[in-house]
């Protein structure tokens, strides 16, 4: 299979190439969507017993948990307290914006006796805390009213300054910085990798040749994701892992086989077929190490899939969909 796939390319580079980029375009234009069909959540087993008495106690009684602590405090050099009339109102009025698609209860101190209040209130009497429980049965279901709530939240009157707290807003926080985190890691890094390519090759052509397998790898990755997410749950950090398998094997890869090209192909003597031949030696050698190396890997990461956790699986999926 492999010295066929290796005589089609000597014989029609043009065709393979061509096709390569149509591939492309379109996998960029499918996989570019993938990040409206991943989970933000996927940390519990739903078949935990634990798991199943939340959601029973969640149909009785509905949601009892406070999945978001707002704190509320008055600004610096201020006179303000908890106790003066701008500073209630300016919580109720945030209060009563909420929607209450998204929200299942919401308790002020300001709802409350003095004494049940007073765990609400810092002992400066500056500051208040409002806890919220969240409309869902799902994590994601929860981060998507979170993400429904959260702009109203922050939208205070009286000069309040406004802190969110609880589980959901630390979820938000670290898929933001995730996805913060892996564009500058691809900033940084490509650049890098065509530097020390162009010191290793000599040639900018080669040099350039491991980064672009890594982008390409990136957008096929993704575009395999997206497919894989309409069919099973797919958390957001299945893009990390493509992101770290990816790129590393792509390019790792990728010197490889340009090293192997290169070394067959100062063994030959000029002349038009001399590519060809030395496309098919190197596809036959290392070109059949790259394929069975990745597959080694591809297996390696299916073993996540054994594991109930939806984060976890997605592990497995971003690993085999960067390799293959």
């Amino acid at each position: 299979m492999i010295d066929r796939w290796a005589g089609i390319v000597a014989r029609r580079a043009r065709r393979v190439l061509v096709v390569g980029v149509l591939v492309t375009i379109a996998a960029a234009a499918y996989g570019i969507g993938v990040f409206d069909s991943l989970s933000q959540g996927g940390f519990d087993d739903p078949a935990t017993e634990s798991a199943r008495e939340l959601r029973l106690e969640q149909e009785a009684f509905g949601n009892q948990t406070v999945d978001v602590v707002a704190i509320y405090a008055a600004p610096a050099g201020s006179d303000l307290t908890a106790a003066d009339g701008a500073f209630e109102s300016a919580v109720r009025e945030v209060v009563d914006a909420l929607p209450d698609d998204a929200v299942s209860s919401v308790v002020t101190p300001y709802d409350l006796p003095s004494e049940t209040a007073a765990p609400l209130i810092s002992e400066d009497g500056r500051s208040v805390q409002v806890l919220i429980s969240l409309q869902g049965e799902t994590q994601d279901d929860f981060l998507v009213s979170y993400d429904e709530i959260s702009p109203t939240l922050e939208e205070v009157g009286a000069g309040l300054s406004v802190q969110l707290a609880g589980s959901y807003a630390v979820y938000n926080d670290v898929n933001e910085i995730t996805s913060e985190d892996l564009e500058r890691a691809e900033l940084i890094s490509l650049p890098v990798v065509i530097l020390l390519a162009l010191l290793i090759f000599g040639s900018l052509v080669a040099a350039s040749m491991p980064a672009l397998v890594g982008l390409l790898a990136m957008i096929g990755s993704l575009a395999v994701l997206r497919l894989i997410a309409e069919v099973a749950e797919v958390s957001i950090f299945a893009v990390n892992v493509v992101s770290l398998i990816g790129i590393g094997l792509a390019i790792d890869y990728a010197l490889f086989v340009i090293s192997r090209f290169r070394e067959e192909l100062a063994l030959l003597p000029d002349g038009p077929d001399a590519a060809g031949t030395a496309i098919r030696r190197t596809l036959a050698t290392a070109g059949r190490t790259v394929l069975f190396s990745g597959l080694t890997v591809a297996a390696a990461m299916s073993s996540l899939l054994i594991f109930p956790q939806t984060f976890l699986r997605s592990m497995g999926y971003g690993g085999m969909a960067a390799v293959l």
